[in-house]
């Protein structure tokens, strides 16, 4: 696979990878402008920018943005993280011009109506109602807050109802003015296309339309705020649990020990928390681990869905397996098995222009490079036991967790019943 970086003079990335054999072509522009990067006055605004971009230009009406895209037999869509925007679309390699016609368009000449921000707000509205009815996506959001604390990181990225109710064009205007620079945007175009070709496309919709210079990130490392936050819902079948334990940034030295090292805790079915929380004592149909990397700051999830009977008991078998993985390091098998996991991974989003496209757009976004997949493997190659040791002394430390917990009442405080002897 051919793979290029090209910076523009006004300090707009390119990242270009050359899929042969396929016959699509993935086009993104990424930038960094999350709700991190937010107050709590404003949280929320980076998804509702990324809403209203869809609601009609100078030149298209919301209806026409769509159609466009459609004729083409493409997709368009969006998203906002924590730390960035994306809008991107996945058409035909032959339409990649048409549609970044119609990216640049909504990006460069929004028109930000009134009337359309205030029928907006109520599709924003329903969408904050789903993710509240979301056992999961609820404690998860909490657990965030509860591990973060004060910190930016801790709001979610819809934000609270308020916020979108107050919110007016000129707002939309004044961040979008602030946070969408050059110099935090990359343009992503993977799939059959040329270098070339993206540099001409790239150059014609995107060089030279942003202000050169945005905001800092405000992703300063965080201490852990050890917390723990409850929302009762008594309309719920299902408690659903969230611990968060201090981990590793992104691009640390030891993130693919680390990745590793989730593999093997949770992140397969044939993990230890997967083994031991639902094919041994079948307390949860969902349990898995995750890190949450951001460029300053990261933690170790670890979720799992059950009923409300069993909260305690799957709490203390969390805590259990967590002293276990120190008593009992990750054997010599478990730690090939993951290594496995993870460089299929890189290589599997390797061969599809969407998963290539995002992997390369974040990886350029947050550092400034191009990612190398056959030295990301590289690096997978090199973990070893002693860093699998490393891993678990210093990230599995109970006293530093953060608990998060959404469903019926029960009698128990999570956090401690973590801690407990």
């Amino acid at each position: 696979m051919e793979r290029n970086l090209f910076v523009f003079s006004d300090g707009l990335k390119l990242v270009h990878c050359r899929l042969d054999g396929v016959y699509s072509a993935y086009l993104s522009v990424m930038t960094g402008a999350g709700s991190g990067n937010e107050s709590a006055e404003n949280n929320g605004v980076s998804h509702c920018v990324e809403h209203m971009l869809f609601k009609g230009t100078k030149r298209r009406s919301a209806f026409a943005i769509s159609d466009d895209i459609d004729k083409l037999g493409a997709q368009i869509n969006a998203f906002t993280s924590k730390l960035a925007t994306c809008y991107y679309t996945l058409s035909l390699a032959e339409h990649l011009e048409e549609c970044a016609d119609v990216l640049a368009d909504i990006l460069f000449e929004p028109s930000l109506d009134e009337g359309e921000l205030d029928k907006e707000r109520k599709v924003i509205d329903e969408e904050i109602s789903m993710s509240e009815d979301d056992g999961a996506d609820l404690c998860l959001d909490e657990l965030s807050a509860a591990y973060f604390g004060e910190h930016p990181l801790a709001r979610t990225i819809l934000g609270p109802r308020e916020n979108v109710a107050r919110f007016k064009s000129a707002d939309l205007k004044e961040y979008i003015a602030r946070n969408y620079a050059a110099d935090s945007t990359v343009v992503t175009i993977s799939g059959n296309v040329t270098f070339e070709r993206a540099k001409q496309v790239a150059a014609k919709y995107f060089y030279s339309r942003l202000p050169k210079a945005g905001r800092a990130w405000q992703d300063v490392p965080a201490s852990p705020a050890c917390g723990s936050r409850v929302r009762e819902k008594s309309d719920l079948e299902q408690s659903h649990i969230g611990i968060a334990l201090p981990s590793l940034p992104y691009r640390h030295e030891k993130d693919m020990a680390l990745a590793v090292f989730n593999a093997v805790l949770g992140g397969n079915m044939s993990s230890r928390l997967f083994q031991e929380i639902r094919e041994k004592q079948g307390l949860a149909y969902s349990v898995f681990s995750s890190p949450s990397t951001y460029i300053n700051n990261g933690y170790l999830c670890i979720y799992a869905g059950v009923n409300r009977k069993n909260a305690v008991k799957c709490t203390q078998t969390i805590a259990r397996l967590l002293e276990d993985l120190k008593k009992h390091p990750i054997t010599a098998s478990e730690l090939e098995k993951g290594k496995q996991q993870i460089k299929t991974a890189y290589a599997l989003s390797g061969e599809n222009t969407l998963g290539c496209g995002g992997l390369h757009a974040r990886y350029a976004l947050y550092t400034g490079e191009l990612l190398d997949t056959a030295k990301e493997i590289a690096r997978v190659e090199s973990v070893t036991l002693d860093d699998m040791v490393w891993i678990g002394e210093e990230l599995l430390r109970r006293e530093k967790a953060s608990v998060s917990y959404v469903g019926r009442e029960i009698k128990r405080d999570l956090r401690e019943v973590l801690l407990e002897k």
